[in-house]
């Protein structure tokens, strides 16, 4: 809302009622790059010659971006779900579908590292 009554009345509408994302700004270099895209597919998808597509068309990437870059632990790791705790085995599985290398461990016992 701060930033909506900072903003000029008449581009109010256009600015903040059209679903764009709002985009961070980062001090780290990768971020800025993911920051610099969001910005591109926002003015690109308002152009006469790629306005009929839609962002999953486009699929701008910019490379070495870390977003495209596979999610994996170094070395194999274990991550235990307790039981007792409602939820966390659905969450851990999430995690082992988009990290390489992880594996999970629901039983009763608690592990003797955890």
């Amino acid at each position: 809302e701060v930033l909506r009554a900072e903003c000029r009345e008449d581009l109010r509408a256009a600015i903040f009622d059209k679903g764009w994302p709002m985009t961070t700004w980062h001090r780290i270099e990768a971020f800025q790059r993911v920051s610099l895209k969001t910005i591109a597919e926002a003015l690109l998808l308002c152009s006469p010659n790629y306005e009929a597509l839609s962002k999953e068309q486009m699929r701008l990437y910019v490379p070495g971006e870390v977003q495209r870059e596979a999610l994996a632990f170094p070395k194999p790791v274990v991550l235990w779900a307790s039981p007792a705790n409602a939820g966390a085995l659905e969450l851990a599985n999430e995690l082992a579908t988009a990290f390489t290398g992880l594996t999970i461990s629901a039983t009763d016992a608690r592990p003797a590292n955890a």
